[in-house]
This record gives structure tokens, C-alpha cells and sequence, in this order.
């Protein structure tokens, strides 16, 4: 794969700078959901877009948009607020977040309706539009790889097989990822086009080793939200990493889907915090420049790629 499909058509590999693998920009959640937990609307274009440009003015060059479907994707709104920002290239998810989003939706389509429409968003566009997906997405539960849960992992290795997009997952609190992997890598998927989100919920560096070991990429995602752990947790987990030698398989985002984290909406840690605050504690913990590099620009890089 030599092109990184984003909201504004085909980009090149070199393009990608600064990534922030697991993001969200614009979500109007499910009714139910929204009524249960109103702190999952984002719901401003601006507010967006004022925010999107502390990440460019922090360096990031790219955001996956990791709003699936089923948690409120709205494709004209996230075009709005990429078309305002157009120094960060945005990227979309097709595919699916997991079956406590869906509800009875997981039961009632068929396999094959879920991949077809997933296809159709990366391959003609998403909701009547050209914008098409560059991401496919499927998740779990905590600590269950059910039916209905293997049943959005499998929409995704088809979908992936059909249109070469990369696949990145949902695990809820950083289960099941190793049993994603698996049934991914089971379904031909090669594991190297698949990332496995928030697996820093389970600072499990054990674990997670012996996914990297399979060639499949691990997301952290959990930085600034201190109700996950502090962030010496998270440095510490990343010395493990690097002291085993498999750092080339980690990718860091943010995954900042509420309005209560963002400056935009008198929140925090905001999405620059990455990029100003946790960089400055990754290097003064003792890591260097060209370990951060290596995380934020090369590894994605090859993912996105596919390279390996």
C-alpha cells in the first residue's frame, strides 16, 4: 500500500509527520447514550477546529478519526473541521466501534451487509459522499471475545482482505487483544495491519510483549487522563517496551472523546498534551528525541503503509 487514504483523498507514506493514531474530532452519540452520559458529544465544528489547531501548532501533521458508525460518526461535520485545519491530515474509520454501542443492530445484520458497507465507505464513500475511510475498525468487551464480538473482528478481516485499508481495534480497558490478534490474523490478516487500541489501560507490559512479538502494532492512548493511572505508570511501561526491543511496534495517540478533555470546552489535558507535556516527561524519564520519532512519526508511518 503507497497511499494513506484521508478525508481529502490519497496522501503519500512521507506525508503522514507527527500521527496520532486513535483520536476523535466530532461525535453525536446514540440517544440512549447521550441521555446515560451527555459528556460524549462533541458537538461544536469550531470547538473542533479550535482545537485541532493547538495539535498542528504543536507539530502533529495527522489524526485518525476513530468515530465509528455506531457511536455518532458524522462524515459532513468532520470534513467541516479537517477543511479548517488543512495542515493536519484527517483520516476516517469505516467498520465498527463494538456490540455495547451497537445493541441489538450486532444481531440483526447479517455478516455480510456489515461488510459490504464497510467496503463501500473505503472504497466509494462514506453516507452518499467521495470522503472515504483509510481505517477500519472493530471491538470487544471487557474481558469477553463473544459471538457478536468475534463477529465484528471477522466484518473486518473480510472488509481488510477487500479494500487493503488498515485495521485498528477497539479493546475495552485492554482486554482481548491478543485474542483479536489471533482471529485477525486467523481470518489473513497480516498482523502487521493491525493496531490494538488502549491497551495501556492494562499496563500489562508482559502482555504486551507477546503481541508485539506476533508483529502486531499496540496502541497507547490513555496519556493526561489520570484517572487511568498517573503518567509514570505509562513511562515506566514504555521503558519495558523498549527494554525488550519491540518499540518499533507501538503507536501513541490521545483518544480524547469527550468534551470535559478538551481546552476547546474548558477541559483537559487538551489535544496538544502529547505533544508539549507528556514529550517533555518522555525525555526528561531518560528516553531521546529519535525514541519519540520513532513513535510518533516511523512507527506510524509503517502502519499506515503497510511496509511491515
Amino acid at each position: 500500500m503507497s497511499e494513506i487514504m484521508t478525508v481529502n483523498g490519497p496522501i503519500s507514506p512521507d506525508q503522514l509527520g507527527i500521527t496520532d493514531y486513535h483520536e476523535h474530532l466530532y461525535v453525536e452519540p446514540p440517544g440512549w447514550l447521550h441521555k446515560n452520559d451527555p459528556d460524549f458529544a462533541l458537538s461544536s465544528v469550531e470547538n473542533s477546529a479550535a482545537e485541532l489547531r493547538r495539535f498542528a501548532e504543536a507539530g502533529g501533521r495527522t489524526l485518525c478519526e476513530l468515530t465509528a458508525v455506531d457511536f455518532g460518526r458524522n462524515v459532513n461535520k468532520i470534513k467541516a473541521v479537517a477543511d479548517a485545519v488543512p495542515e493536519v491530515n484527517v483520516i476516517m474509520t469505516a467498520g465498527y466501534n463494538r456490540p455495547y454501542y451497537m445493541g441489538r443492530w450486532a444481531h440483526s445484520v447479517s455478516e455480510a451487509d456489515m461488510v459490504r458497507d464497510t467496503v463501500r465507505d473505503c472504497m466509494v464513500g462514506i453516507d452518499g459522499t467521495d470522503v472515504k475511510a483509510g481505517i477500519i475498525k472493530c471491538g470487544t468487551e471487557y474481558n469477553n471475545f463473544n459471538e457478536v464480538g468475534q463477529k465484528l473482528v471477522r466484518v473486518a478481516a473480510a472488509a481488510h482482505l477487500e479494500t487493503d485499508r488498515p485495521i485498528i481495534t477497539h479493546t475495552t480497558a485492554g482486554t482481548m487483544g491478543y485474542e483479536q490478534s489471533g482471529l485477525l490474523i486467523e481470518k489473513g490478516v497480516k498482523p502487521h495491519r493491525i493496531a490494538l487500541s488502549h491497551m495501556d489501560r492494562n499496563p500489562d507490559h508482559e502482555d504486551h510483549i507477546r503481541i508485539a512479538k506476533l508483529g502486531v502494532y499496540v496502541g497507547y492512548d490513555c496519556f493526561g487522563k489520570t484517572k487511568y493511572g498517573p503518567e509514570t505508570v505509562r513511562l515506566a511501561l514504555l521503558k519495558e517496551i523498549f527494554d525488550a526491543g519491540v518499540q518499533d511496534r507501538f503507536l501513541i495517540g490521545n483518544d480524547l472523546g469527550r468534551p470535559s478533555y478538551w481546552k476547546a470546552y474548558n477541559g483537559g489535558p487538551g489535544l496538544d498534551f502529547v505533544l508539549t507535556e507528556f514529550h517533555q516527561r518522555f525525555l526528561d524519564y531518560g528516553f531521546t528525541q529519535a525514541d519519540w520519532d520513532l513513535l510518533t512519526i516511523e512507527n506510524p508511518r509503517r502502519f499506515f503503509s503497510g511496509e511491515g
